[in-house]
């Protein structure tokens, strides 16, 4: 890539942009041909909205690209928790919150892992199907939510599951085979494991107390186990 239009990129100066355009009418569509990373990946690193916005205007297909580390310029600015970045890259494309990259993650993926829940919202709204996506880990966004401690982005999916009729991803196993409950009573989490016995929030019998992960252990068996009962 150009170093003026990297410089420009990571410092959002449209203005620059502009004028390096001017000087090269085809200054933009050479980017894709030098590599993976694009201005608007930098762009949207930084969190600059008016370059992003003129980038996206000028070059909408870049939305679409992964970088040499697998980010889309969605994952990044979900990921950084940039409302206004996202709401434009979808503008784009609304099929944008499926697309996969590194360890096959979309961007719903990594909004749970840091806990953006504004982000989460946005995405789930443009893209309801998203919640059902999963990890090269066979991992769903609830599994996420769940091994990073992101307790009230938990429970916002679990509002999405209610409205959308998707409790049966509650009981859906990672590629060690544990479900959410699994993880929960494994890292001591109580609050997630409460709120998934709670029967005003989850009706009684979605949840499969007698699931087996890889090792041949239900959630209590686990809860045992940590718990340092000598039987486990």
């Amino acid at each position: 890539m150009d170093r003026r239009l990297r410089e420009a990129a990571q410092k959002g100066d449209v203005q620059h942009l502009q004028n390096l355009i001017k000087e090269d009418t085809l200054l933009l569509r050479g980017v894709s041909l030098a590599g993976c990373e694009t201005p608007l990946h930098i762009s949207c690193s930084s969190g600059h909205l008016e370059f992003s916005k003129e980038i996206i205007h000028l070059r909408p297909e870049f939305a679409r690209e992964l970088n040499q580390d697998g980010f889309s310029p969605l994952h990044i600015a979900s990921a950084n928790g940039d409302i206004q970045i996202v709401k434009e890259l979808l503008n784009v494309d609304y099929n944008l919150c499926l697309l996969k990259g590194k360890d096959r993650r979309i961007s719903l993926h990594y909004a749970v892992i840091k806990g953006r829940e504004h982000v989460m919202k946005e995405l789930l709204v443009a893209s309801p199907d998203s919640a059902e996506e999963v990890t090269a880990r066979g991992e769903t966004c609830l599994h996420l939510a769940v091994k990073n401690h992101q307790f009230e982005g938990f429970k916002l999916l679990l509002d999405n599951l209610k409205e959308f009729n998707m409790y049966d991803l509650l009981n859906k196993k990672d590629i060690q085979g544990n479900t959410v409950l699994h993880l929960a009573v494994s890292t001591k989490q109580y609050e997630v494991v409460d709120i998934l016995l709670d029967e005003n929030v989850v009706s009684k019998g979605t949840i499969e107390m007698n699931s087996l992960n890889k090792g041949g252990l239900t959630p209590l068996e686990v809860l045992l186990r940590e718990s340092g009962d000598k039987r486990y």
